[in-house]
C-alpha cells in the first residue's frame, strides 16, 4: 500500500498576535475600516481599547503592560474617479481606490513598524442604463477591497514577535580601535 500524500493545503487559522491590547488611533470616528479591523482583532483574542491609559487599568499596573501596541491610522482614503469614457463624453470605467496608511507603536510610544501602505485599485465597468445596479456594484466592490485591507494588515500584525515588543535596549557608541603611539611604529 503507498502512503498517502498530501498537497500542504490547510484551513486559515485564526492570527495568533503577540499582543494583548491594542488601540486603534487616527480613524474617522464613523471608519468603516476602523469597525471591521476592530472586530477581526477582538475575534483574534486581542482586546481594543480606547487609550494607552485604559491598557494600564486592564493590567492593574502602574505602567503601560508591554503587551500593548498603539496602531496608528495616517491616512484612511476611499475614492472612486473616472478612468474612461466614450468619445461622446460617457463614462465607461470607474476606478475605485482604498488607501491605508498606518504605523504601530509599542507601549513605550517607539515605532514598532515604520510608516506603511496598503493601496488597492479596482476598476469597475459602467453603463448609465444599469446606474442603480452599478451603485450596488460599486458598494460590495468597496466591502470587499475593505475586507482585503483588513486581511493584510492582520497579517502584518500577526507577523509581531513578542520580543520586538520590547524597546531596544539603547547602544553605547562604539568607537574605532585606537592606532598604536607613534614611538612604536619604526
Amino acid at each position: 500500500m503507498l502512503p498517502l500524500t498530501g498537497c500542504g493545503f490547510q484551513l486559515r487559522r485564526g492570527y495568533n498576535m503577540a499582543f494583548r491590547t491594542i488601540q486603534l488611533s487616527g480613524f474617522v470616528g464613523t471608519s468603516p475600516l476602523a469597525t471591521a479591523l476592530a472586530r477581526a482583532l477582538e475575534a483574534s483574542g486581542v482586546d481594543v481599547l480606547e487609550s494607552s491609559l485604559q491598557a494600564t487599568q486592564a493590567a492593574s499596573s502602574a505602567s503601560v503592560p508591554v503587551t500593548h501596541i498603539e496602531f496608528n491610522a495616517l491616512q484612511d482614503t476611499r475614492d472612486s474617479v473616472v478612468s474612461a469614457k466614450t468619445a461622446f463624453g460617457q463614462v465607461r470605467t470607474i476606478t475605485a481606490r482604498s488607501i491605508l496608511r498606518f504605523e504601530v507603536k509599542r507601549s513605550d510610544g517607539s515605532v514598532l513598524l515604520p510608516a506603511s501602505d496598503v493601496v488597492l485599485v479596482r476598476d469597475l465597468s459602467y453603463n448609465e442604463r444599469d446606474a442603480l445596479a452599478k451603485q450596488d456594484e460599486s458598494d460590495a466592490l468597496n466591502r470587499a477591497m475593505q475586507t482585503d485591507i483588513v486581511n493584510q494588515v492582520m497579517r502584518r500584525l500577526s507577523a509581531i514577535r513578542a520580543e520586538q515588543l520590547r524597546a531596544p535596549a539603547p547602544q553605547e557608541p562604539t568607537l574605532p580601535p585606537a592606532a598604536p603611539p607613534a614611538s612604536a611604529v619604526r
